[in-house]
């Protein structure tokens, strides 16, 4: 048997799999994702005590959505099924879909957050993902009352998607459905490189 040709071929393939490229996995891509949320809450733990407590005490009230909280979120694949990132989510309406905040203040109010994110994949195929995200992180919410007074409150927060859709292969859009810092309906833009 001719061994340096044997040796030759299996060196020829092993240099041939490590350069070519793969496109069935993810593992150690990156992506990039722009998007906006309808009816995000920075105060997520407090506020959705306080809508629940006023599902169980008081008549249903309407839900006014006044605007979206606009997130850059990136994403680097650890594995096949997971990824992990981090979000800056800024919303220039906090507080004005709850129900128990629809006084008719002056207050301007606005909040930058900023979380960590891991992204678990329930379905992945090329094109077609489906998937859920967790994110824990804290928020900075700036009030001020006809630029005389101002008043900046700082706290933990957290955004539970469980449901995720993304559909493109480089250059996609995506939708979620959750709670927390990004809102209940997120959807968007989303690249990957």
């Amino acid at each position: 048997m001719n061994f340096p040709l044997l040796k030759t071929i299996i060196l020829s393939n092993l240099i041939w799999c490590a350069f070519s490229p793969v496109h069935a996995q993810d593992k150690g891509k990156e992506e990039l994702n722009f998007s906006a949320g309808l009816m995000a809450t920075e105060n997520a733990f407090a506020d959705a005590i306080i809508l629940s407590l006023s599902a169980l005490i008081n008549e249903p009230e309407d839900v006014r959505i006044t605007g979206a909280a606009w997130s850059l979120t990136y994403k680097y694949y650890v594995s096949e099924k997971l990824a992990i990132g981090g979000s800056s989510v800024y919303n220039p309406s906090p507080d004005r879909w709850i129900p128990n905040f629809f006084r008719d203040d002056r207050w301007k109010r606005r909040s930058l957050t900023t979380a960590g994110e891991v992204t678990l994949f329930w379905v992945k195929q090329r094109g077609f993902q489906f998937y859920g995200t967790v994110g824990l992180g804290f928020f900075a919410k700036h009030k001020t009352l006809y630029e005389m007074q101002t008043e900046t409150d700082f706290g933990y927060t957290f955004q539970a998607s469980p449901v995720g859709l993304r559909m493109g292969d480089k250059v996609g859009v995506f939708v979620e459905l959750g709670y927390g810092y990004k809102g209940v309906f997120n959807g968007g833009l989303s690249m990957r490189f």
